[in-house]
């Protein structure tokens, strides 16, 4: 399948940026059939699993249960798929709410979600750090992510889900109005008051690392 203006470039769905027209489309055509015929489903799972695992391995620093979890988002998907409407936007906000229900859900029957945030461990530097071939800036980015991470612990599980959503998952935050239902212009200033109250919990940090340390005078 060529693309249009560019006949010498295939077109691969699995590949495919999420809001490509072309993959749009055949994403439209995937959904429509498998709510007649659920291994059809197989595609929308492939392309979106990695997206809905990293968001809770991102909070919740437990692979065993950002698997299950991701599982319980994906069954849950194919038994609800018969009331997505389709209106030319992909499934994903539609599956990251999905997500965010069953992250809270779970959280709140364990009681334990102070008990998950731990700093980043060897794993989950892997999955925030880049790879750039500075390795000074790598490893300051690491301690960056680490005392973040720690600071995360003073703010609602909400507050910590669209941070999660933002700045790990990298979503537009119109997208993440639209998993919560709300305006954008209410999601950015959630997100404003979320972050004010971690940059205070940061700049007040006893410990402080290296960062904001007004001891030397």
């Amino acid at each position: 399948m060529a693309r249009d203006g560019h006949p010498g470039l295939p077109f691969d769905p699995k590949t495919a940026a999420v809001d490509d027209p072309d993959r749009l489309d055949y994403e439209l055509g995937r959904i429509k059939g498998a709510k007649i015929d659920p291994e059809l489903f197989d595609y929308l799972y492939e392309y979106y699993y990695v997206r809905i695992f990293r968001f809770f391995f991102n909070r919740l620093k437990n692979r065993v249960d950002a698997q299950d979890l991701t599982a319980d988002v994906f069954h849950l998907a194919l038994s609800r798929l018969w009331q997505f409407r389709w209106l030319n936007k992909p499934l994903q906000a539609w599956l990251y709410r999905i997500a965010v229900n069953r992250l809270n859900r779970h959280l709140k029957l364990a009681q334990r979600q102070r008990s998950w945030l731990s700093p980043i461990d060897s794993m989950g530097e892997e999955v925030f750090v880049d790879s750039e071939q500075n390795p000074a800036l790598k490893l300051e980015k690491i301690r960056q992510r680490r005392q973040i991470e720690r600071h995360l612990a003073g703010l609602s599980n909400e507050e910590r889900n669209w941070i999660a959503l933002r700045y790990y998952e990298d979503l537009p935050v119109k997208e993440i109005a639209e998993i919560y239902g709300v305006p954008e212009g209410t999601m950015k200033a959630r997100l404003h008051r979320a972050l004010g109250k971690l940059r205070r919990a940061m700049k007040k940090d006893p410990n402080g690392n290296g960062d904001g340390d007004d001891r030397h005078g």
